[in-house]
Order: structure tokens, then C-alpha cells, then sequence
């Protein structure tokens, strides 16, 4: 009898056992996921922040765009070159009046 009751006692032991090692392994598996989600955030964060561009303002008609896409004489931006055109133009006329 008693060897049944000793029997019976190591099992429930190692049951006790096998059940905590899983949740202590399941509980490793979540914080590793967890850990992969936040540096996948990060990369895509940083690769978000790397792409963004500074926003210029075109001197003629005062319109926001990419600095990458806008037209540069050396002291204004402008968002066409027909700007550029008309804006050194009208600046022409002011100096010549």
C-alpha cells in the first residue's frame, strides 16, 4: 500500500513539475515575441524617421514640398522653375523701378 501511496506522490510531483517548467517556458516564448514585436517597431520607426524629408516653402507661391523635389537658386526654393522664372522677374521689375 504504502509503495502505491510513494508511487502516486512522485507522479503528482512530476506533473507539478512538468506543468511549471511549461509555464515558465511559455512565459520565455512570450517575452521573446514581445522583444521581437518592440525591435521591429524601433526598425520601422527608424526607417520612418531616415524617409522623412525637411519641407521647403516656395518663395513665389508660398506652396510646402519635399526639399528634394524643390527647385534651388542658391538663396530661395521654389516649386517650379517657372516660379524661379517669374519670381526673379518680378524682383528685376522692383529693383528697376
Amino acid at each position: 500500500m504504502r509503495a502505491i501511496v510513494f508511487l502516486l506522490f512522485v507522479i503528482l510531483v512530476f506533473f507539478i513539475v512538468r506543468f511549471t517548467l511549461n509555464r515558465i517556458i511559455q512565459i520565455r516564448e512570450q517575452n521573446r515575441e514581445k522583444e521581437r514585436v518592440g525591435k521591429n517597431q524601433q526598425a520601422s520607426n527608424q526607417k520612418q524617421d531616415s524617409e522623412t524629408q525637411a519641407m521647403v516653402r516656395c518663395a513665389e507661391c508660398g506652396v510646402h514640398l519635399p526639399q528634394s523635389e524643390a527647385y534651388f537658386d542658391g538663396k530661395d526654393t521654389f516649386c517650379s522653375e517657372g516660379h524661379m522664372q517669374q519670381f526673379h522677374a518680378s524682383s528685376k521689375q522692383k529693383t528697376e523701378d
